[in-house]
C-alpha cells in the first residue's frame, strides 16, 4: 500500500500513523469526492454540504464509542 511505503519518509504519516492518517486525511477527502460526484458540485460546495449535514449524521449514526453519563445519578 502506498501509505505504508510513505510512512517511512512522510513526517505527517509518521506522526499520525497509517490508521490515523487514513482516518484524518484520506477518509474525509474521499467523502468530499463522493459528495461532489453525487451532488454535481465543486469542492467548496461539497464541504459546505458535509458541514451542514453533520447534525443529522450524528443523530442517525450516533458515536457508539461514547457512553452517555446521566446528569443525575440515583444511589
Amino acid at each position: 500500500m502506498v501509505v505504508r511505503r510513505l510512512a517511512t519518509t512522510d513526517d505527517l504519516i509518521k506522526t499520525a500513523g497509517v490508521a490515523g492518517y487514513t482516518q484524518s486525511v484520506l477518509v474525509p477527502e474521499l467523502a468530499v469526492l463522493l459528495v461532489k460526484d453525487d451532488m454535481k458540485v465543486n469542492d467548496e460546495d461539497a464541504r459546505r454540504i458535509m458541514r451542514e449535514s453533520m447534525d443529522i449524521g450524528d443523530r442517525v449514526n450516533p458515536d457508539r464509542n461514547v457512553v452517555p453519563i446521566p446528569e443525575e445519578v440515583d444511589l
